[in-house]
């Protein structure tokens, strides 16, 4: 081979290496055709992915059939029949939720102070849909966390000792162009009479949903999660944490967080799931402050499984640990990606 020949084999073979390379570790691109661009979203599309070891592939598809089977999630709709014959029914919607919308790119903003260290706004506000939580703003922080709010998942704390301003007053855009969905843990259950059971329901989250579609009737787009989506959750990390010797026992029989209800939600509306800093990335220090809006409220582990919930999060995400940490970002396939059996 001559010196042309061999300066050409050189060439295609380099090629090669990088473009292995490239499609060897998980790889995002943005998607655009002429007429996207003059939509307000851009659509991400995972390229992707490289394992050391295809068990960690068989494992996050192991879980997420799982997650598909034993945690589904719907919302509860006036032809609920537990709801039947109840005071308030004909204000929940006629349809479930995930029979009315579907995303492609979503885009799960956790309200963690981290994200006062990053620029994602423009990022969060290009998927197709976004999801904050509870009265998280916007307003002088679209830089860091973006102005979009497409969905909002609220704790039954709201209105009952919190956000009442934000909820009850019309003038205040946060409820009045997102859907809402009340997160349930065990607040409204169904007994074993296929009877509607509110006794736990100790922050009258029911009777408020009720109020509020009663003041404001035409704001349609508020639901309410199925009885024991949150309980089914909780049972999922139970079982994810048996054998694992990096789970806290102490948190097993906590509720699962506000965060973990809506990241499980979006698994499954959308295709993929961006997660900004629900696994805590190393940009933040301070780790004793929680949230990006709030200088003075600490942290607290008291009440939710954040631990085993991190833990569940780096088994089921496609993004490295070593990316994670450095970016905060990790992106999920959403379970409509898994042919399950």
């Amino acid at each position: 081979m001559d010196q042309k020949g061999l300066a050409f084999f050189f060439v295609i073979l380099i090629s090669c290496i990088a473009m292995y390379g490239l499609l060897g570790r998980v790889s995002l691109t943005v998607v655009m055709t002429s007429a996207e661009k003059s939509k307000p979203g851009m659509h991400f599309v995972y390229l992707g992915e490289s394992e050391t070891e295809g068990a960690a592939v068989d494992t996050r598809a192991t879980l997420s059939c799982r997650l598909k089977n034993k945690v589904p999630f719907s919302t509860i709709s006036r032809t609920f029949e537990p709801l039947q014959g109840h005071p308030g029914s004909s204000y929940f919607p006629r349809e479930s939720l995930e029979n009315m919308v579907h995303y492609n790119s979503c885009a799960v903003v956790s309200s963690s102070h981290a994200m006062k260290f990053h620029k994602y706004g423009k990022e969060i506000d290009a998927h197709d849909a976004v999801i904050r939580f509870n009265c998280a703003p916007t307003k002088k922080y679209v830089t860091n966390v973006g102005r979009r709010a497409d969905v909002r998942l609220i704790n039954t704390v709201i209105p009952y000792s919190t956000c009442q301003r934000e909820f009850w007053d019309k003038r205040i855009k946060m409820f009045n162009n997102e859907i809402v969905v009340v997160r349930n843990f065990l607040n409204v259950r169904v007994n074993k009479n296929d009877k509607l059971d509110l006794r736990l329901d100790s922050h009258h989250s029911y009777d408020n949903y009720v109020k509020y579609r009663r003041r404001f009737p035409d704001r349609t787009m508020h639901f309410f999660q199925r009885p024991n989506f949150g309980a089914d959750i909780k049972n999922e990390l139970q079982h994810f944490c048996n054998g694992m010797t990096n789970c806290k026992t102490t948190e097993l029989e906590k509720s699962p967080s506000t965060g973990a209800h809506g990241v499980l939600m979006m698994l499954h509306l959308c295709d993929w799931v961006y997660t900004y800093e629900f696994i805590p990335s190393a940009v933040d220090r301070n780790t004793t402050l929680a949230h990006y809006f709030d200088e003075d409220q600490a942290f607290t582990w008291r009440y939710h499984s954040y631990n085993t919930e991190r833990e569940y999060w780096k088994a089921l995400t496609v993004t490295s640990p070593e990316e994670v940490e450095r970016t905060g970002v990790a992106v999920f396939r959403g379970l409509s990606q898994y042919n399950c059996t």
